[in-house]
């Protein structure tokens, strides 16, 4: 018997995922004006704690809830996708019958296809003696 798991995504993940990216440049603008890169050491990392885990917290939570947001609109379908279906579905709908015309493969005979390379050799001996003939 198959299980079937249940994703629970909360109807705002696209603003969740936009509120942490945008969270995630906060802190790292606070990072950027703290003591380690004022400094310009990571001796003083313990002065940065605050911000390093808030960097840390947000830049998990900005990935989880990508993947989640990702996999919420996988099935979904896009405008772009909606119009080439329905021109396709249209194009088929009105000429049902250019498909099905396409001609049978025709096979020749060994006979035949002596036949049709004797007729050639013979037509170009003839041209090949009228070119070589000399004018009277």
């Amino acid at each position: 018997m198959a299980k079937t798991v249940e994703l629970k995504i909360p109807a705002d993940i696209e603003y969740r995922v936009i509120g942490n990216a945008f969270g995630l440049l906060i802190v790292s603008a606070g990072l950027l004006t703290g003591e380690m890169f004022r400094l310009r050491s990571f001796d003083y990392w313990l002065d940065d704690i605050v911000p390093l885990f808030l960097l840390v917290l947000l830049g998990y939570k900005l990935f989880r809830n990508f993947l989640s947001t990702m996999n919420a609109y996988q099935g979904v379908a896009t405008p772009a996708d909606v119009i080439r279906d329905r021109n396709i579905h249209n194009a088929l709908k009105s000429e049902p019958a250019a498909v099905a015309q396409i001609a049978a493969k025709t096979g020749y005979t060994t006979e035949q296809v002596v036949a049709e390379v004797a007729k050639r050799i013979e037509v170009q001996k003839a041209e090949a003696l009228k070119k070589n003939k000399p004018n009277n």
